[in-house]
């Protein structure tokens, strides 16, 4: 994550690793705010556990980026803080269930036991249920009264969805109801890849690809985008988005406990259905290298150019190019 850019609208140096590092700490600060409540005290704990407990924070820095990419690099980022806080809470919310024995059954969660081996699957599961209502609370109670009404119910509604049966929640189920079947689609349609190609997109676009999309969306909307902007930039998420899910996929094939801080290898192991378990990891990769080429075209575009789009391009690389 160590690069230095060069901003294309201008010759003004882009410290990448500074960005992250005070964006962050804009992010992590805003949440400790959001998550001080008391009683009854395990619940809150083992919301803070899975919220306050690092990762990357991509889906909030992407809000802020896609926010900054319409308003520019160096203004107050106050009024999208309560939308990162509530995009986190939510992201929380997908892991603590996706962790538990009913879906993945997993152990470990960035270095250290997931929400159910601590509190409990009871707690774990009304953990995720009260981040659910907290996030939309925050959005709601937090942003800014200056933030048009009509324009922050539309962002609700909009997270609604990206969550719900359209987005997240029903990628996962469709996720579910593949899982087993990685043979059948193998064996099936075999000189069709199109047809993987689509069952596969169509799982992480759901269950990976709805939420990121919401973060770019909302925050460049909230910063003011016009129409086609918001065109180009949704268009942008979804090829990060599938990115981000082919680059997670790989690692689990690839990556170890302590890289990771979760469970490798449990994608073969389950016979889900990704891009790696079907076409293998060197169409993989390239799967990867022309979403990256086809996101950096697109920032790259008439519409965009003279924009603050340098974030962007290095939150897409990095969606690719990370190793955990």
């Amino acid at each position: 994550m160590n690069r230095m850019q060069t901003v294309d609208s201008s010759q003004i140096e882009f410290n990448f690793a500074a960005y992250i590092k005070e964006r962050r700490q804009l992010i992590e600060n805003k949440l400790a705010h959001c998550l001080d409540g008391k009683i009854p005290d395990n619940l809150w704990d083992s919301m803070r556990y899975s919220v306050l407990s690092g990762g990357k924070r991509l889906r909030a820095l992407l809000c802020l980026a896609s926010a900054e990419a319409i308003i520019g690099l160096d203004e107050d980022l106050e009024a999208f803080l309560p939308l990162c806080c509530a995009i986190e809470m939510i992201h929380a919310m997908s892991l603590i269930h996706d962790d538990l024995p009913a879906l993945d059954n997993d152990d470990y969660r960035r270095g250290k036991l997931t929400n159910h081996k601590v509190f409990g699957e009871a707690i774990a599961l009304l953990a995720g249920d009260a981040l659910l209502m907290l996030a939309i609370e925050t959005l709601i109670e937090k942003t800014p009264k200056t933030i048009d009404s009509g324009l922050l119910l539309d962002i609700v509604r909009q997270l609604c969805q990206a969550t719900g049966a359209p987005g997240m929640v029903g990628g996962q189920v469709l996720d579910l109801a593949f899982t087993g079947k990685l043979t059948d689609l193998q064996n099936s349609n075999a000189s069709d890849q199109k047809i993987k190609a689509d069952t596969i997109e169509t799982i992480h676009r759901g269950k990976t690809g709805a939420l990121i999309k919401f973060a770019v969306r909302s925050g460049a909307s909230l910063a003011g985008a016009n129409s086609k902007q918001l065109t180009l930039l949704e268009d942008f998420a979804d090829k990060l988005g599938y990115a981000f899910q082919i680059a997670d996929d790989l690692l689990d094939s690839t990556g170890n406990l302590i890289t990771l801080g979760k469970t490798p290898g449990k994608d073969q192991a389950s016979c889900k259905v990704t891009w790696v378990t079907v076409f293998g990891e060197k169409q993989a990769l390239e799967k990867l290298q022309n979403l990256e080429k086809e996101g950096m075209a697109i920032l790259n575009s008439s519409e965009l150019a003279g924009h603050n789009t340098a974030p962007l391009k290095e939150l897409l690389k990095y969606a690719i190019n990370r190793t955990n």
